[in-house]
């Protein structure tokens, strides 16, 4: 199905973030989004009060809008209100009224390894105390600092990293004792450089209805069988989403409405999670050792190390000039310098 709109996202306390988007068919069968920029967003109480979104920033992945809502009323009903202009003409979706879930606190968040050249797993534990609360779905973001392998005068030495989670995560309390449930929500080599200095992990915990929690699990198992969640879809995966101006336009998407919590883990390298593996960063190069005869007999000064990705590590008088990778002296080349606010390190 091209072109039909793809709504994802929640509406939870404070700031709801949602994002449009419009399913594409590559030529090989392969399936991508084209985001949707111009729509005026609205999360609207069912007292006829609209809170309008902020338009999404191009610079930001993925391009979202962002609604300042305030605080979920448990009294009153949300939904997801969206007017989007299309070949001269003007389109209306909503999503359904709902009262929102109150989501209880994650237990905890850890992770194992069980083993030499095991992965790192990261687990989290949550339960409902009055079991009012069965299914969940949960998101995270991932900060890491990351080090040079080798410090050299003028290269950044430390710079950081971050990333989203992109997989729909669920979990179920229907089946467990006194409502509680693990999950493994992320998996990490123990010679990936997120481990190397310091890691976070932040993990969003929702609770969502049976209704929705079915929903997913079917565009999961469906993202798995095709390919994509744009692929060909049943009418078993409709969501709660409709079109007020054209009831038969298709529309992907389930907008709960729920409130929001949080959870953070650290793990350093000192936890003895990371295992390097082998690198060429601690071995110096002279000039006849990079290009061995591949630069003869042509002039040395149209042979320049600098333009293979190698850098000048010592250059002593009576001595062959030392060069070393870019890559081992510049940790720009695995993320920027730009430290966030409130990194402990």
């Amino acid at each position: 199905m091209d072109g039909i709109l793809v709504v994802e996202g929640i509406i939870t306390d404070d700031e709801s973030i949602i994002t449009l988007s419009r399913s594409r068919r590559l030529d090989d069968d392969r399936w991508a989004q084209d985001f949707v920029f111009g729509a005026r967003v609205y999360v609207e109480r069912d007292d006829g009060r609209l809170f309008p979104a902020e338009l999404p920033d191009h610079n930001v992945w993925p391009p979202s809008y962002s609604i300042r809502n305030g605080k979920l009323d448990p009294n009153s009903r949300y939904r997801l209100r969206i007017e989007i202009d299309e070949n001269g003409s003007s389109y209306l979706y909503f999503s359904e009224f709902s009262h929102p879930i109150i989501t209880p606190e994650i237990d905890s968040i850890f992770w194992m390894k069980r083993g030499p050249r095991q992965p790192v797993t990261i687990h989290v534990a949550t339960h409902s105390p009055d079991n009012e609360v069965l299914f969940y779905r949960w998101s995270f973001r991932e900060d890491w600092e990351i080090q040079s392998e080798v410090f050299l005068d003028g290269f950044p030495f430390r710079c950081w990293n971050y990333s989203y989670s992109t997989e729909i995560m669920l979990g179920s309390a229907e089946r467990t004792t006194f409502g509680r449930v693990t999950d493994i929500i992320h998996e990490i080599s123990p010679s990936n450089n997120r481990l190397s200095v310091l890691y976070r992990i932040e993990v969003t915990q929702n609770a969502i209805s049976r209704r929705a929690h079915t929903y997913f699990e079917n565009i999961r198992q469906n993202a798995v069988q095709g390919g994509s969640i744009f692929a060909p879809t049943p009418s078993s995966l409709r969501g709660n989403i409709f079109s007020a101006t054209d009831p038969n336009r298709h529309v992907i998407g389930f907008i709960e409405v729920s409130t929001t919590t949080q959870k953070r883990l650290y793990i350093r390298r000192g936890d003895g999670v990371f295992e390097p593996s082998f690198s060429e960063c601690l071995r110096l190069w002279t000039f006849d050792e990079i290009y061995g005869d591949s630069c003869f007999p042509m002039p040395p000064d149209q042979c320049n190390p600098l333009e293979m990705g190698f850098v000048v590590y010592e250059d002593l008088p009576n001595s062959p000039t030392l060069y070393i990778l870019k890559i081992c002296v510049d940790c720009t080349y695995f993320g920027t310098e730009q430290r966030p606010y409130d990194w402990p390190n």
